[in-house]
């Protein structure tokens, strides 16, 4: 079952689900959607919703001005302006929706490049890991407005990848994709009456991409193809992901409490396994370690972040961003971390209090040198 623990979940909620004729928000939807994850969240889970829609609520309220502004979407211009217009509507729409269920939300515009970046990938990670873990609800979509011809190849599509990379990002258990269709099938079901429903799948094969055929209502920018793609990222992140229908009723909760819907696709790896390699990949190159005292490593083992108190030495030269080694007193390897400071940075501040971190360096970065979300340990003999 998936409810056995309290659990983090990614729900990426379509264009064609959110609006009608993609020109217009639907509000019932999106109110109906806000409850379940309200619902959810108020149980002890931690959500992250990855929406489109601005292009939409930029539509329609653009309409609202009787044709004294005259913008379509079909251009990539005039949908980055439509984007630009709509994203306040939008995050307008989920507060209200939101407000009524007593939940707090965020907003955060994030592109390819801002993941892909070493120092990007960090500040993401941070910042929606402290939001999540104050109990407020981030709401993601792609930074539609600063992108341009020259990267529309490296757009995510529908904000599928997206939500996969966010799930990446946040360690997330399990990925919602929610659309207009309810499944993956082996060919397009408006299509052929014969297709069949594919309830789990194990392993991408040539044969499941086979069935991914575009674009299915045409509404959407990624079709089942990105959601293949967007599978692909999760499974191999430690992430199952669900490709579902947003107009099932209790869909996200049913879910949760493990019912069997939609396609399921099972992730290939534990999340721990899965930060581990990528870790260790990164530590086969790392530029440098840290040495911690004992009771560093008693708080580690016991899920605490690394501190500058704990921090006995620094070797090796490298960035905020890093992948570091963590050793203890015998100088061997217990663990690897993505480290919030720099080795000359560590330097000046190991040893101290944690408070005296903004007397010392010039940018404080936070009170851990090493968080525990990005800490990965060894077994220890």
């Amino acid at each position: 079952m998936v409810n056995e623990k309290n659990i983090r979940i990614v729900v990426k909620i379509g264009s064609n689900l959110i609006t009608e004729n993609n020109n217009i928000l639907n509000y019932d939807v999106m109110e109906d959607l806000c409850d379940q994850i309200s619902s959810i969240h108020t149980s002890g889970h931690q959500v992250i919703i990855v929406s489109s829609g601005a292009v939409a609520a930029g539509l329609q309220y653009i309409s609202s001005f009787d044709n004294k502004i005259t913008i379509s979407n079909s251009s990539i211009i005039q949908k980055q302006i439509l984007a630009s217009i709509g994203q306040p509507i939008l995050m307008s729409a989920y507060e209200k929706c939101f407000s009524k269920n007593n939940k707090a939300i965020s907003q955060a515009l994030l592109s390819k490049d801002d993941i892909e970046n070493r120092l990007g990938y960090l500040n993401i990670r941070n910042t929606l890991n402290q939001l999540l873990n104050l109990g407020i609800i981030p709401i993601v979509n792609e930074n539609d407005v600063v992108s341009t011809h020259e990267l529309i190849n490296r757009a995510y599509g529908d904000n599928d990848r997206l939500s996969a990379m966010v799930s990446n990002v946040i360690d997330s258990d399990i990925l919602i994709l929610l659309g207009s269709i309810d499944a993956l099938y082996t060919s397009d079901p408006n299509l052929d009456s014969n297709a069949v429903k594919i309830k789990l799948v194990e392993d991408i094969n040539e044969k499941i991409i086979e069935y991914a055929q575009g674009p299915i209502d045409g509404i959407g920018s990624g079709g089942m193809i990105s959601k293949i793609q967007a599978a692909y990222i999760s499974i191999n992140s430690g992430t199952d992901m669900f490709i579902v229908s947003g107009t099932e009723s209790n869909v996200i909760k049913r879910i949760i409490s493990g019912e069997e819907i939609g396609t399921k696709f099972i992730s290939k790896q534990s999340i721990h396994e899965s930060k581990k390699r990528w870790l260790m990949t990164g530590y086969s190159s790392s530029k440098g370690e840290i040495i911690l005292d004992l009771g560093a490593i008693k708080a580690i083992n016991s899920k605490s972040s690394i501190l500058p108190a704990g921090v006995v030495s620094v070797s090796g030269k490298f960035n905020r961003g890093d992948i570091i080694g963590i050793k203890n007193s015998k100088s061997k390897i217990i663990g690897w971390g993505i480290s919030n400071y720099s080795s000359s940075e560590i330097s000046k501040i190991k040893g101290i209090n944690s408070s005296k971190i903004k007397d010392i360096v010039e940018k404080n970065y936070g009170s851990e040198i090493v968080h525990r979300n990005n800490l990965v340990l060894t077994i220890q003999k």
